[in-house]
């Protein structure tokens, strides 16, 4: 008990430690909070907001494959964003384009002009944040910390977000989407202003001979990442929410419940990595995912075993991004430009994510459950803890790690 408790003590004086000296970090995760809890109202109800206005579930996953593959097409405006305003201007336009999307999602009927528009909208927003706000973390993070820090932030992100489900499932019940939707485009416009105060980072302006060899195993990890996501999360959203009679405000409530769950296995797994464990910290998570994702596919329709299997599952899921993300920053912080490193990993979870969306899509237009889209995900399970084991073996070898300058303000 007390080796526990000496343990404890010392995760917490080194992230206190670590974060006390890292404003950049502070500020990101304050905006990672606020756009968490915007996500929590729109991204965590599209899917289940579009099976209430009568899309079949084929219409559905083709809908958010076509999300995933529009992001191909705008990927080099957001690359050249980056080039002429910076990394960090192209962060906050991003942020700015996510706000516009809930209001196009709130007058959603069927197949029109505004699913087209919103789906435009997502695809833009996703295109411009994502590679750019994984660059900025790499950048003001350090390697010898990444766990902790990840941990950290999805701490953060997990205090904040029951507030998004629960605000959302109530406002989309009492009030309607025009009014949840346009409450999560205030608060992403609010996640503006902690990243008006972040350093401006400086990125490569030519590539090295040879750079594409730093990139490929982040092409590979967010692909396999991609695939999982795309074949289980929206899959398990509907099924949970037709579990709870397809109630807003009750699967809202689960939502908000599962966030606080969930809130602080992730930061101990962190710490688990950063003390040197973090081959078995992602063979671990690699076991652990498997046996939710059997447990989702078998757990059938009825609501007492839908909300077992996602409580139990939630429990276990803060192994997944400490394992995922740290391997992945930290190729990014040792890759010659950290820009173009997750620009070409998000092309990867581009690839990953459509792939299963259209292959979803066509195995519910041939009958199958939704049950039978989540174990899509299985195999690839496999395949990514391969990936993070070779991931975290390089990094043991000495790498040209290349020193960023963050200049002031």
């Amino acid at each position: 008990m007390r080796q526990g408790e000496e343990d404890l003590k010392k995760l917490l004086d080194s992230l206190a430690g670590s974060l006390l000296v890292n404003r950049d970090l502070n500020l990101l995760a304050v905006h990672s909070a606020l756009q968490q809890v915007a996500a929590g109202i729109v991204s965590a109800f599209s899917a289940v907001f579009l099976l209430r206005q009568g899309f079949s579930l084929p219409a559905i996953f083709l809908s958010l494959g076509v999300i995933i593959v529009l992001r191909f097409a705008f990927r080099p405006a957001a690359a050249l964003a980056v080039q002429v305003i910076g990394l960090r201007s192209t962060l906050i336009v991003g942020t700015f384009l996510y706000a516009a999307q809930g209001p196009l999602l709130a007058p959603v009927h069927g197949l029109n002009g505004w699913l087209v528009s919103y789906c435009l909208a997502a695809a833009l927003a996703q295109a411009f944040y994502w590679a750019a706000y994984h660059a900025m973390f790499a950048l003001v993070g350090s390697a010898a910390d990444r766990g902790s820090q990840v941990g950290w932030r999805q701490l953060v992100i997990a205090l904040a977000g029951p507030l998004g489900p629960a605000m959302g499932g109530l406002m989309l019940t009492f009030a309607g989407p025009w009014a949840a939707f346009g409450a999560a485009a205030v608060i992403e416009l609010v996640a503006i202003l902690p990243l008006l105060e972040v350093s401006r980072p400086t990125i490569v302006a030519t590539v090295p001979e040879g750079a594409f060899a730093f990139y490929k195993r982040g092409i590979l990890l967010l692909g396999s990442d991609g695939w999982i996501f795309c074949s289980s999360s929206w899959a398990w959203s509907m099924i949970m929410f037709q579990a709870l009679s397809s109630r807003y405000d009750a699967y809202g409530g689960v939502l908000a419940v599962l966030a606080v769950v969930g809130a602080f296995s992730g930061l101990a797994l962190g710490h688990l990595i950063d003390r040197g464990h973090a081959r078995r910290a992602a063979m671990i998570n690699a076991a652990t995912l498997a046996g939710t994702l059997i447990a989702k596919v078998v757990c059938g329709s009825s609501a007492v075993p839908v909300l077992a299997v996602a409580f139990g599952s939630t429990l276990l899921s803060g192994l997944y991004l400490p394992s995922l993300m740290t391997a992945i920053y930290n190729e990014a912080k040792a890759s010659p430009c950290p820009f173009r490193f997750h620009f070409a990993a998000e092309v990867g979870w581009d690839t990953g994510g459509a792939l299963a969306c259209l292959i979803a899509a066509a195995l519910c237009a041939h009958g199958f459950s939704l049950h039978g889209v989540i174990a899509l995900a299985i195999p690839m399970v496999l395949f990514q803890a391969f990936a993070l084991d070779a991931s975290y073996a390089a990094r043991k070898s000495p790498v040209a790690v290349v020193e960023v300058e963050l200049p002031s303000r």
